[in-house]
């Protein structure tokens, strides 16, 4: 009790933060980043990494005999060197990443590869195998098969200095054990996303007493993470607290809007990037009822977590999202304890704190993001977290060639409601430094912090692009391996100001269940809403790529559930074969309702969308 006691009296005080105290007997122990420390040019490494990065180099240094690792990006040079001094002792290091990671950062897995008791193995096989995008997006690592490190952390500079994450350190053989059985799944099967375990899903996993705490352990896509966490949000009473970098599931949505009509309080920390980055995200929808702040950290909110009831903690690697659940490999972790419930919300409120003073507060300087997406084709695209609640009159944004150094350029009267900025105006092959501040009342605030950006060539011809997104480029600027609108494509006459922040008065999630009646008499009130009906299945046909579940043989005029066969899968891994399962059976079924051709259906990426009615 005594860190959760300190970390208490810690948030009273402004909600200042300071390292966790931890006994050396705990056998589960809760570390957090802390970029808030930075503010306002984050420039203080060592308060925003919150002894995670001691924690992590101290982890490594304790290994004797092997150390496995399964972690979506490493890069962060004083791991590097921890790993070659793990060599030097004669462990046995094994290591799984993500084929991306090893091409975005290839001087660093150069220097590992290089390492003689390292052997390295990347996910390549299941890009080219699964029907579906994939990441290794694991973060965990096993120490001599008895301590795992978890969480949201990536092991590089941006995200231990810049990023709100959390780590866990548990001391347990017999967890280290499950997380050693899904690594090697990867390392030693070469088996990845669906791959795993056969395909099989396994929904009913053991949990396992740890301390004063029960922890269970998921992992995706063979463990039913979704599931796992809807029916969370479904059994809870009282609150339910979220910090989240990528929300983009309908099902889980759906279930918030329930748990918040029945009186349940919730609250969330939403990732600014994670939201504007997908104009279908479901943080529109939670905003709309009501339901939490965005963040206004100049790097990422990139939790993934929730806290239930002050005492279930869900936490590790998995976004709420398609390819969190279904395709990535991932875990996810739920904890059954007050104590760590109580680190957990004093994080929460930190951010939601944070973001609520920065929007209200427009004397604060602003906040230039440190993480970009789409800056390779657009010269150089400086991008900032606007004031909210009260904006600043306008921002000025200074280029300089050197950190911090005189302004060379300043463009003024940019306006308080446009959230980045594109300067053309720049010479290739130079390191440019971006800073801003905002006016108020004719006085300017101090100096945000700083955005440094090496201008490169364009990576496509300067021709043709009127949009403010063009989807003919066939370069995947943004790394997410698909060519689509988030890569923003050639700029050419472009405007220099992003669009401003874009609000959400749509009404989307239909509480209750909904007549199929209703659906097929008023579609267009019903389009594109998240609805739940319930209908007997009348027949099942299955043609070419779809599968359509009727609740009548007049599938024209009368709603269907719609599974694509790159979906069935999914159903399959659980021993359900869609094709048959339904047939003469009374479901209730969750999601998006559309009309294709005329016709009324709602379609299913997920087999819990599907629940049986006795």
């Amino acid at each position: 009790m005594r860190h959760v006691v300190l970390a208490l009296l810690l948030s009273l005080v402004g909600f200042g933060w300071a390292p966790s105290a931890h006994t050396v007997s705990d056998p589960i122990v809760v570390h957090f980043t802390n970029p808030i420390a930075g503010l306002p040019r984050m420039d203080k490494p060592h308060e925003q990494a919150n002894d995670v990065d001691r924690a992590l180099r101290a982890l490594i240094d304790s290994a004797r005999k092997t150390l496995d690792i399964a972690l979506y990006r490493i890069a962060h040079q004083p791991v590097v060197a921890a790993l070659e001094r793990a060599c030097a002792r004669g462990v046995t290091i094994r290591l799984v990443t993500d084929h991306s990671a090893t091409q975005e950062f290839f001087g660093e897995y150069a220097q590992i590869q290089n390492l003689p008791c390292v052997a390295l193995k990347t996910d390549l096989s299941a890009d080219t195998r699964e029907r579906f995008e994939h990441l290794m997006h694991h973060k965990f690592a096993v120490v001599d098969g008895a301590v795992v490190w978890t969480g949201s952390l990536n092991w590089a500079d941006r995200e231990i200095f810049f990023d709100a994450n959390n780590v866990l350190i548990i001391r347990d053989e017999r967890l280290a054990r499950i997380f050693t059985t899904e690594f090697e799944e990867m390392f030693l099967k070469d088996r990845f996303g669906q791959g795993k375990f056969d395909g099989k899903v396994f929904t009913h996993l053991r949990t396992y007493t740890i301390g004063s705490a029960t922890v269970g352990v998921y992992f995706t896509p063979s463990g039913a993470p979704q599931k796992i966490v809807r029916d969370a949000i479904r059994t809870a009473k009282k609150s339910i607290k979220i910090a989240m970098f990528y929300f983009t599931d309908d099902l889980l949505m759906a279930e918030l809007a329930a748990a918040h009509a029945r009186g349940v309080q919730i609250d969330a920390v939403w990732d600014f990037r994670g939201w504007e980055r997908f104009e279908d995200s479901e943080i529109d929808d939670a905003l709309h009822l009501g339901i939490g702040v965005v963040d206004a950290l100049p790097g990422l909110a990139h939790h993934k977590f929730a806290v239930i009831d002050d005492k279930t903690v869900i936490t590790g690697s998995t976004n709420w999202s398609d390819s969190g659940f279904f395709s990535n490999d991932e875990n996810l972790l739920v904890l059954e304890s007050p104590e760590i419930a109580a680190q957990f919300s004093q994080q929460f409120e930190r951010l939601k704190h944070d973001a609520l003073q920065y929007d209200r507060t427009p004397t604060l300087p602003p906040r230039v993001t440190v993480r970009h997406y789409n800056t390779q084709d657009v010269l150089a695209r400086i991008e900032w977290r606007p004031h909210l609640s009260r904006p600043v009159d306008f921002y000025e944004l200074c280029r300089a060639r050197e950190s911090f150094g005189p302004c060379e350029r300043v463009y003024s009267r940019i306006p308080a409601n446009h959230r980045y900025f594109v300067d053309e105006d720049v010479q290739l092959g130079h390191r440019w430094f971006y800073r801003m501040r905002g006016a108020v009342n004719s006085q300017f605030t101090d100096w945000s912090n700083e955005f440094a950006l090496p201008v490169e060539a364009l990576l496509c011809p300067i021709a043709g692009a009127r949009e403010e997104c063009d989807c003919d480029d066939t370069t995947d600027n943004d790394g997410d391996r698909s060519v689509d609108c988030d890569d923003l494509d050639c700029k050419a006459a472009t405007k220099c100001l992003g669009p401003p922040w874009r609000t959400n008065t749509r009404e989307r999630v239909v509480l209750g269940v909904t007549p199929p009646s209703a659906l097929e008499a008023q579609p267009q009130r019903f389009t594109e809403k998240l609805v739940t009906a319930e209908f007997t299945v009348v027949t099942t046909t299955a043609t070419g790529s779809v599968i359509r579940i009727q609740s009548d043989r007049d599938f024209s005029n009368h709603l269907s559930v719609i599974i694509f066969r790159t979906y069935e899968p999914r159903f399959r891994g659980l021993g359900i074969d869609p094709t048959s399962f339904y047939t003469k059976k009374k479901i209730r079924v969750t999601g998006e309702f559309s009309q294709f051709q005329g016709q009324p259906q709602i379609i299913v990426r997920s087999p819990w969308q599907i629940e049986l009615v006795q």
